[in-house]
């Protein structure tokens, strides 16, 4: 038979202790969580910064894109030629949300002192510019054309529907080196019973219709020849614009305001957001 051996208990005084944290500890890991966290929440105001932007720019873009649209279907389905003598000159009817005045229904109607009408720079059929090069030949043609910016804020406004009695914008800031928007259309403004809309009732007015962040959101654009133009004549070493090809550069604002002084001493007006460049042929 196996003998048992009784187990003793260890003297008093011998058994482990459980561990625990010292307070040095605590106040670490303390320390090291609140700085976790604060770096965290350092992060949220540019995170909400990053956020506003993408929405800024997401929503320029959808405008943009929707202008070039309407100024590529104005020039393609609404552009008229007037005759004044031997010359002929080219606008077309555009008709966007911003655009105030309102669009007739007859061709007879139309007229340059308009918002609607957009006048289509034009060079002389005699144009012609030499250079060394391609290049040179093309960049002093457009150099030398005209451009216009649009809405028109010069009077007369569109030279009475001739180019060549128009301001030339490309001029317009005081050291001559870039556009000068001073007026914008103005995104949303024909809200219904906002805007001074009349024959609409309150309650058919919807709060989204109210709050439309669109109306923060103006724009302007510019249209000159382009320097790929066709090139009429028969001396390679000269370029004669076509008068067929435009570029045209549409600016998005968000809450536009013009200070004429302002202007004057900083030498330009108020920066777009978004800028968006394209080609399209009359």
């Amino acid at each position: 038979m196996k003998q048992v051996v009784p187990v003793r208990p260890p003297p008093v005084g011998t058994l482990p202790r459980e561990q625990g944290f010292t307070i040095l500890e605590i106040l670490i890991a303390t320390a090291i969580l609140t700085l976790g966290l604060v770096s965290i929440l350092a992060l949220f105001p540019y995170a909400i910064d990053l956020g506003k932007k993408v929405m800024e720019r997401s929503t320029a873009v959808t405008i943009a894109k929707s202008v070039a649209e309407e100024i590529r279907a104005g020039i393609r389905n609404k552009k008229r030629v007037n005759t004044f003598g031997p010359m002929s000159y080219a606008y077309f009817v555009f008709d966007h949300d911003g655009v105030k005045d309102p669009i007739p229904r007859s061709r007879e109607q139309e007229r340059p002192g308009h918002d609607y009408y957009i006048l289509l720079p034009k060079y002389r059929p005699e144009a012609q510019f030499e250079g060394a090069t391609e290049d040179e030949r093309r960049n002093k043609g457009a150099q030398a054309g005209m451009e216009f910016v649009y809405p028109e804020d010069d009077e007369p406004m569109n030279g009475g529907g001739n180019p060549f009695m128009a301001e030339n914008d490309a001029d317009d800031s005081p050291d001559k080196s870039q556009i000068m928007v001073r007026k914008v259309y103005t995104i949303g403004n024909l809200l219904p019973g906002i805007d001074g809309a009349k024959g609409v009732a309150p309650e058919a007015i919807l709060d989204d219709q109210i709050q439309d962040p669109f109306k923060q959101y103006s724009y302007a654009f510019s249209i000159r020849a382009s320097k790929f133009d066709t090139n009429l004549s028969l001396n390679p070493r000269v370029f004669q614009p076509g008068n067929s090809l435009y570029h045209i550069r549409v600016m998005i604002f968000r809450a536009f305001t013009f200070n004429e002084e302002r202007a004057q001493q900083d030498g330009k007006g108020p920066e777009p957001i978004y800028e968006m460049d394209f080609e399209v042929a009359k």
